[in-house]
């Protein structure tokens, strides 16, 4: 019996920052929102191989988005009640990350709403959370932004991965994953820059690289017939992660 799967694997945030930015600091969400509206961006125009790999791999996506939501919103929070000097240009610039995440999980959900049920998922959306919740206990905020930071450098390769994968470039899914590719790049610089800020150095970057990207790779390889169907050889993914940092 296929269980129903919990609709978010994370809260959304109280007061998410989408709500306050104006559309013309999300230039790249806009055209996200475009992707949504192209009804040929349906999951229904997948071929069945396609349909439920992705119903496999949604949730670990998906899981992450929300996560990140919470992460930004809470140190948005955070600053917000501090005493740092010129923090307003900071937190304007971590409101865009939330709002961002906040596209990209509604953009990924409207896939998710399309596919089959499969056998497993919630312990695919447990195991996620798991990974999330872990990564996030640190004894710093300074150290969970540098998590942040090697984490999204992970999500913007694999999002590449996908985007010139098998299913070709015209491909609905390939487009969106390249379009989210353009805001995890971004976020790689806005995470590592404020780890920076609150105190991190190349060392610290480097202690922590190998923690973030083997946690991930476990977290991955149990989906690992699901990448290869889509064109995501993750073998070769994690080669090329092992010394971004370095």
């Amino acid at each position: 019996m296929i269980e129903l799967m919990p609709h978010r694997c994370f809260p959304s945030p109280v007061n998410p920052s989408v709500k306050e930015l104006d559309e013309c600091d999300l230039a790249n969400s806009k055209r996200i929102k475009q992707w949504m509206g192209n009804r040929y961006n349906s999951a229904n125009y997948y071929t069945e191989v396609e349909r439920n790999a992705l119903a496999h791999l949604l949730p670990l996506l998906l899981c992450g988005e929300q996560s990140a939501q919470l992460v930004f919103n809470n140190e948005i929070n955070r600053l917000c009640h501090s005493e740092v000097e010129d923090i307003q240009t900071r937190i304007k610039i971590l409101k865009e990350v939330e709002a961002e995440e906040f596209i990209h999980d509604s953009a990924l959900q409207l896939v998710q709403s399309e596919l089959p049920l499969v056998a497993g998922i919630n312990d695919i959306q447990r195991q996620a959370k798991r990974f999330y919740l872990k990564l996030g206990r640190v004894d710093t905020y300074c150290e969970h932004f540098i998590r942040i930071a090697i984490l999204d450098t992970c999500v913007t390769q694999i999002m590449h991965e996908f985007e010139h994968s098998k299913l070709g470039p015209g491909h609905p899914f390939a487009r969106l994953c390249g379009l989210i590719k353009k805001d995890e790049a971004k976020h790689v610089y806005v995470a590592k820059h404020h780890a920076e800020e609150l105190g991190a150095t190349k060392a610290m970057f480097i202690g922590e690289h190998k923690m973030v990207v083997n946690r991930l790779y476990e977290l991955l390889i149990g989906q690992e017939v699901h990448f290869t169907q889509l064109g995501v050889h993750l073998d070769k993914l994690f080669e090329r992660l092992e010394d971004r940092w370095a």
